[in-house]
């Protein structure tokens, strides 16, 4: 963050940090594989990897581009609430020095913003999400009380 000026924000599901009032994820990756990439989120990636000492930033539309290719999440079956993601896919992302690295987050809100049709449908899939769990949750608790399993 000192790289770039930015703060850190205090709600996770907000994103890591703040640029110039833009919310922004952070991720440090030791190996080529980035993980917990919540493309419901829909903000940029800035990834250090921290082998090399190299930074990427992904745009958030192109977070999704990636994670529309995968079948099923990390731990989930949506993809878009966690996945993993190679960086080796992300090489055109690589930023070239680290005092780039607050023109390239910026830009990649930027880009980011001319597609606006892909904010509202991740922000669709959060929300059928969210309904989803709550509607999977009240089932189940319902049936775990009828069955007369609460408190084993």
């Amino acid at each position: 963050m000192r790289l770039t000026g930015a703060e850190r924000l205090g709600r996770a599901a907000d994103g890591d940090a703040i640029l110039d009032g833009h919310p922004v994820e952070v991720k440090r990756a030791t190996s080529k594989t980035l993980n917990q990439v919540r493309a419901v989120k829909y903000l940029p990636i800035a990834v250090y990897f921290e082998p090399r000492g190299e930074w990427y930033v992904v745009p958030a539309h192109s977070v999704v581009v990636a994670v529309s290719q995968r079948v099923r999440g990390q731990h989930t079956e949506n993809p878009f609430e966690s996945a993993t993601l190679n960086l080796r896919s992300l090489e055109e992302f690589k930023i070239p020095r680290p005092d780039r690295l607050r023109d390239a987050t910026l830009e990649a809100v930027r880009a980011s913003a001319h597609h606006p049709e892909l904010l509202a449908e991740m922000q669709s899939v959060l929300r059928e999400s969210r309904a989803l769990a709550d509607a999977t949750l009240d089932r189940v608790r319902a049936l775990i009380r009828k069955l007369g399993l609460v408190g084993e």
